[in-house]
C-alpha cells in the first residue's frame, strides 16, 4: 500500500456517517473523553489514538499552531503540498478547518477519522479493527511518509508505546495512560533503516531530497547549530525527503531513545541556517520548543556525544561560541532550541559531564522529619509545579501530592536541604541568568511555603550549585563551582532566614568538564567538597572544610567513575563518613562503591550491583528506610516513570523494587 498521504478526493467513510458524540465526551472537554468518544464513533481502537497522538505530539495541541510540516493539533493533521489530513478530516467529520485546528476534541475526532478511512481502504473488517496488530500497516499509512523505510519507523514508535505501555499528564495536568500490549508486532525490519550514517558511525543513514541540500561546501566549517523540529522524529525525516519542503538538516535525534538519522553529509550544505548554511553543520531534536517534556536525558546524552564527535572531527570549540542554538545565527527569525533546552547541562555533557539538569552528586531529601528521605520531581515548562512522594520505608506514597505550584522555572537549578534546621528538608532554586537570584520555600511537613529570596547574587550562568552544612551548626548552606579557569568555589552560609554574602572558600578546585559534589566524608560534622575529574584518568579530589573555608586538596581515589559515568556521594554504611558510588548507566548497569576512612577512599572499589540504572535512567542516593544506611534510588524518565530502590545492607545494595510507578516525567527535575 502506498505510504503518501491521501489526497482530499480520496474515498470517503461511506459506512461511517458523521454520527453525534456519546454524551460523556460531549459534556467533558478532557482528552481522555475526546479519545473515548472518538473511538467510539469511527470504531478505532481507543489506546492506538492515544498511542498516535502522543507519539506524534505528546498529546499537546499547541494552542493550534502549527508544526515544521504544517501539522495541526493533538493528532497532527497536516496541510502540504504533499499530505493534506486536515482537509480530509473536515470532509469526513463535517468539522470546520479552524475547529480542527484549534479544539483538541475536534483534531482527536479528525485523527480518528482519517485512521477509520485508511482502515477502510484497506479493507479491513470489523473483527480487524478490534485487533491492535492489524492496524499497523494503517499507521504506516497515517505517517504520510514516502519511504517504506521511514513508514516503518513512525509505526514502531506507536507500536514500542502500546507494547510497554503509557502514563503521561497533559500540558494542563490530566493524566493519560495506556495499557501494556506486550504481544503486538513491531514494524518489519526494513535494510535501509539500518545503514550506518555516512559519516557519523552512531547514526542511520536516510537521505534527504536531493533539492533540499547543496552538495558541498563554500566555507569551513566553524559552528554547529542546534535546532528543535516543531514535530515528530519520523514526520521530520519524512519532511526532509519531500521536495515541497526546501529545508533539512545534517542529523535528526529522537526524543525517546537518542536515536540519531543522518540525512546530508558533513562535507554538503543542508539549508537549516540561512546565511550561515555553508559553515555550519545542523542538528534537529524531535520536539517543540514549548513543551519541555522532549527534552529527555537520553536525547541530551545522545545529541552531545554527536556534538562532541562533530567538534573533535571539524576544530569547533565546545562552549557556547561554537555550539550555539537556532535563534542566536544571525538572519534567522526562529526561536528554538527554546527557553526549556538546557544549555548547561548540555554543554557539560558535551565536555564529557553527565549530571542531570544540573544536579549532581546529591542532597537530602527527607521533607516531613521522619527519618526517612523522599523524592521530589519539579515539572518546570508552564506550571512549574513541585510534586513529593513520602517514603514509608518499604515504598513511597502512591499518589504524588503537589507541595507547591510555582516553584523552579525552566531553566532554573533546583535542590533540596535543611536551611532552617528544623529538621525538615526544604527546596531552593537558583535562577541563575542575569540576576542570579536563590529562591527557598521551606517545608512545614506537608507542603512547602511561599518562595522567598534568601539571595540576589549567587551562582551565575554556567556556575554549578550545591548545597550542604559546611560550618557544621545544623543549618545547610549553598555552594557554587564556577568550573572555568579561575575554578573558584564560593559559600554563602543560612542564618535560618537568608543567605549571607557570598565568600570565596577555595581558589582552585572543579575545573570545567569535572562533576563536583558536597559531602561530610571525613565524619567531622562539615560537609567537605568532593570532585569526580571522570574521563580516562577517573580521579577523585577533596578538600575538608575547616569551618571558615576548604583546605588543600587532596586526591582521595586514582580510578573511580571512568568515562562517563555517573557518580555520587552518601553514607552507605553508617559510619558518618559519605562514601562514592558510581552508576555505569550502560548494558551492564553496574553500580561500584568506595568507601571512606576519614582520609581517603578504599583503594579498590567494590561492585554492590550488577543491574541498577540503566542508560537514560538518573539514580541517586538517600536513607530511604530510616535505618542510618544510605540506599539509592533509580528515576527511568520515561513514559512510565517508574522509581526504583536498592537498599544497602552496609556491604552491597539488595536487588531494585519499584517503589513506585508514575513520578518523574521526562523532562522534570528529580531527585
Amino acid at each position: 500500500m502506498s505510504r503518501r498521504l491521501l489526497a482530499l478526493g480520496a474515498a470517503t467513510l461511506t459506512t461511517l456517517g458523521l454520527a453525534a458524540w456519546p454524551a460523556q465526551a460531549a459534556e467533558a472537554d478532557g482528552l481522555n473523553a475526546a479519545f473515548a468518544g472518538a473511538a467510539e464513533e469511527f470504531d478505532v481502537p481507543r489506546d492506538l489514538l492515544v498511542a498516535v497522538g502522543h507519539g506524534e505530539t505528546h498529546l499537546d495541541g499547541h494552542a493550534g499552531k502549527p508544526s515544521q510540516d504544517n501539522g495541526y493539533g493533538v493528532m497532527h493533521l497536516v496541510s502540504n503540498p504533499k499530505r493534506q489530513t486536515l482537509e480530509l478530516a473536515a470532509e469526513l467529520t463535517g468539522e470546520p478547518v479552524a475547529e480542527l485546528k484549534a479544539d483538541r476534541a475536534a483534531n482527536v475526532r479528525g485523527g480518528a477519522a482519517v485512521l477509520r478511512s485508511l482502515a477502510d481502504d484497506a479493507g479491513m473488517s470489523g473483527a480487524d479493527r478490534d485487533d491492535l496488530a492489524a492496524w499497523l500497516p494503517v499507521v504506516e499509512d497515517y505517517s504520510g511518509a514516502a519511504d517504506d523505510s521511514v513508514a516503518a519507523m513512525y509505526a514502531g514508535t506507536v507500536y514500542d508505546l502500546l507494547r510497554a505501555g503509557l502514563q503521561t499528564r497533559t500540558p494542563d495536568g490530566e493524566l493519560v495512560g495506556v495499557p501494556a500490549h506486550p504481544g503486538l508486532p513491531a514494524p518489519a525490519a526494513r535494510e535501509d533503516v539500518s545503514a550506518q550514517g555516512m559519516d557519523y558511525p552512531d547514526s542511520r543513514w536516510i537521505p534527504a531530497h536531493s533539492g533540499n541540500y547543496a552538495n558541498g561546501r563554500s566555507a569551513a566549517i566553524d559552528q554547529i547549530v542546534v535546532h528543535v523540529t516543531q514535530g515528530s522524529y519520523a514526520g521530520t525525516i519524512s519532511w526532509f525527503q519531500n521536495p515541497a519542503s526546501g529545508v533539512s538538516a545534517h542529523y535528526v535525534v529522537k526524543s525517546s531513545n537518542g536515536e540519531v538519522t543522518q540525512m546530508v553529509r558533513d562535507g554538503d550544505t543542508a539549508y537549516h541556517a540561512r546565511s550561515a548554511n555553508p559553515r555550519t553543520l545542523g542538528i534537529e531534536h524531535e520536539g517543540f520548543v514549548d513543551n519541555p517534556s522532549w527534552f529527555t536525558d537520553s536525547m541530551y546524552r545522545s545529541s552531545a556525544a554527536l556534538s562532541r564527535w562533530l567538534a573533535d572531527r571539524h576544530g569547533i570549540p565546545k562552549n557556547r561560541q561554537g555550539i550555539v542554538g537556532h535563534n542566536e545565527v544571525p538572519g534567522n527569525d526562529h526561536t528554538d532550541p527554546g527557553p526549556h533546552w538546557n544549555w548547561d547541562y548540555y554543554l557539560d555533557l558535551v565536555n564529557g559531564g553527565s549530571s542531570s539538569s544540573g544536579v549532581y552528586t546529591g542532597s537530602s531529601t527527607d521533607f516531613n522529619g521522619d527519618g526517612m528521605d523522599d523524592i521530589v520531581t519539579f515539572t518546570h515548562g508552564p506550571l512549574d509545579d513541585v510534586y513529593v512522594a513520602l517514603s514509608s520505608g518499604s515504598g513511597f506514597s502512591g499518589t504524588s501530592v503537589k507541595w507547591h505550584d510555582r516553584f523552579a522555572l525552566s531553566g532554573e537549578t533546583p535542590l533540596t536541604g535543611d536551611f532552617n534546621g528544623d529538621g525538615m528538608d526544604d527546596i531552593v532554586t537558583f535562577t541563575h541568568g542575569s540576576l542570579a537570584d536563590v529562591y527557598v520555600a521551606l517545608s512545614n511537613g506537608s507542603s512547602f511555603g511561599p518562595g522567598v529570596k534568601w539571595h540576589d547574587y549567587f551562582s551565575l550562568n554556567g556556575e554549578v550549585p550545591s548545597v550542604g552544612d559546611v560550618n557544621g551548626d545544623g543549618l545547610d548552606d549553598i555552594v557554587t563551582f564556577t568550573r572555568n579557569a579561575a575554578a573558584d568555589v564560593y559559600v554563602a552560609l543560612s542564618n535560618g532566614t537568608s543567605f549571607g554574602p557570598g565568600v570565596k572558600w577555595h581558589d582552585f578546585f572543579g575545573i570545567a568538564g569535572e562533576y563536583p559534589g558536597v559531602a561530610d566524608v571525613n565524619g567531622d560534622g562539615r560537609d567537605d567538597i568532593v570532585v569526580f575529574t571522570r574521563g580516562t584518568l577517573a580521579d577523585v579530589y577533596v578538600a575538608l572544610s575547616t569551618g571558615t573555608g576548604f583546605g588543600g586538596s587532596a586526591k582521595w581515589h586514582d580510578w573511580f567513575a571512568v568515562g562517563g559515568e555517573q557518580p555520587r556521594v552518601g553514607d552507605f554504611n553508617g559510619d558518618g563518613m559519605a562514601d562514592i558510588a558510581t552508576f555505569t548507566t550502560n548494558a551492564a548497569a553496574d553500580v561500584y562503591v568506595a568507601m571512606s576512612n576519614g582520609s581517603g577512599f578504599t583503594g579498590t572499589e567494590q561492585k554492590w550491583n550488577d543491574f541498577f540504572g540503566l542508560a537514560g535512567e538518573f539514580p541517586y542516593t538517600g536513607d530511604f528506610d530510616g535505618d542510618g544506611l544510605d540506599d539509592i534510588v533509580t528515576f527511568t524518565h520515561n513514559d512510565l516513570a517508574d522509581v526504583y530502590t536498592a537498599r544497602s545492607n552496609g556491604t552491597g545494595f539488595l536487588g531494585g523494587a519499584k517503589w513506585h510507578d508514575y513520578f518523574g516525567l521526562p523532562g522534570e527535575t528529580s531527585f
